[in-house]
């Protein structure tokens, strides 16, 4: 059965409002709470979207954890030795590769871009790029298995004499699948003055990241080919990614591995990009921070809903107090009114921001220019955000609820009887 409390609350807030003033004001808050709850929750949506969109794209072409040793030979081997006895079956893969600095001349275009050599099989096992190739030429894909026919695209994108070409590097030399360009690497015996030999290699596809760095400034081909150009086995930049069976353990993986392995360098692809990664966690809370801020002034409507009512009411409190009820219940009423006010307005915000994002999810496209790292509005619906949210909100509610309330105790009952 109700309370008496909660009673009283719901006849004031719904049939008990003949001042017209009240009713205005009240609509306000509704609507204020209403509108900062929404707008609230849209920017969580839309900021949890874009660190999952930028998170996807790097982890497209990175690994989850890199082993590496910067100027030192590093054994494959030994390296998936050790990460199998201290990961397990936790570790689903790994990845050698290696990463140089050469130049790639297609008739009067030149330019100097990242190459990385990696083992094409392997490479599927770690990262999605094959995924990111751009109509890949898949030479007998295994259908029964997505991995499989992942690494058969990429082996046969990076085929012998084959290169994989950024989507915007692609565009600026005016090269497609197929075409041949020239790439010019140091001579590998060359000691006192550098020359460079000319290799010709043919584009066997063109990715697409979504990523300047990526985009514009990098090419990929085998690893051994890569070696035999500079005349190593994976020496000085070579690298072995790992992939994890459950990315949310990544962290206990990181520690185990250097605990392990203390003499190499061992990281996240997040600790690679700190930068993007601090950028993204910041815009999101700075977002939540000034929304939030934004949501309290509109409970601040609240105080003035609450003081217009304790003032128009103080007949009725006067009674209520002769009738034996007591400073509790009378503060646990008006709290009520406040805290119905603010869960209605805060779930009609929530819902109407769940919509929107919904649309933004699954339809609607909204496009951005290119200075953002994605071209449209990203959206990412999780029920962790709305629960954040709903209580920041109510807390927000309360706060503003409960000022107004300390002046119930200044009602002399007498003195409104007597001039009532």
């Amino acid at each position: 059965m109700k309370s008496i409390t909660f009673h009283l609350a719901w006849r004031y807030l719904t049939c008990g409002n003949d001042n017209a003033s009240i009713r205005v004001m009240m609509r306000l808050c509704f609507a204020g709470i209403a509108i900062g709850s929404c707008a609230l929750m849209l920017s969580l949506i839309i900021m949890h979207g874009f660190e999952a969109v930028i998170s996807e794209k790097m982890r497209g072409i990175n690994a989850p954890i890199t082993i590496s040793s910067p100027g030192n030979h590093l054994d494959e081997d030994s390296i998936h030795h050790a990460v199998t006895q201290v990961l397990g079956s936790a570790c689903t893969g790994t990845s050698p590769s290696s990463t140089k600095q050469v130049i790639i001349t297609h008739g009067d275009q030149q330019t100097v871009v990242i190459l990385r050599g990696i083992n094409p099989a392997a490479e599927a096992t770690v990262t999605s790029l094959a995924d990111k190739i751009l109509a890949p030429a898949t030479a007998h894909p295994d259908a029964r298995s997505p991995q499989a026919g992942r690494g058969a695209a990429l082996t046969h994108a990076l085929a012998p004499g084959k290169l994989l070409l950024g989507y915007k590097l692609a565009r600026m030399l005016r090269l497609g699948t197929g075409a041949t360009c020239t790439i010019q690497v140091p001579e590998p015996r060359s000691k006192k003055h550098i020359k460079l030999v000319n290799r010709t290699v043919t584009v066997g596809g063109v990715f697409k990241v979504g990523l300047e760095e990526y985009d514009a400034n990098m090419a990929f081909v085998d690893l051994a080919t890569l070696n035999s150009w500079f005349d190593e086995q994976g020496a000085e930049q070579i690298a072995v990614g790992l992939a994890l069976q459950d990315e949310a353990a990544q962290a206990t993986c990181l520690q185990r591995l250097q605990k392990r392995l203390p003499h190499l360098t061992i990281v996240s692809w997040q600790e690679q990009y700190p930068a993007l990664v601090a950028s993204l966690k910041l815009e999101k809370y700075v977002m939540f921070l000034i929304l939030a801020l934004v949501t309290l002034v509109a409970c601040m409507n609240m105080i003035s809903l609450l003081f217009m009512q304790i003032q128009h009411k103080r007949r009725d409190i006067a009674l209520l107090k002769t009738l034996g009820m007591g400073a509790g219940q009378l503060w646990l009423l008006f709290m009520w009114m406040g805290m119905v006010i603010t869960t209605s307005a805060s779930l009609t915000g929530l819902a109407i921001a769940g919509a929107i994002g919904y649309c933004l999810q699954h339809g609607w496209r909204i496009s951005l220019p290119d200075v953002y790292f994605i071209d449209y509005v990203p959206a990412s619906l999780e029920w962790q955000l709305f629960v954040v949210v709903f209580a920041a909100t109510l807390l927000l509610g309360l706060v503003a609820t409960w000022l107004p309330l300390r002046n119930l105790k200044g009602i002399a009952i007498v003195d409104i009887l007597r001039n009532g």
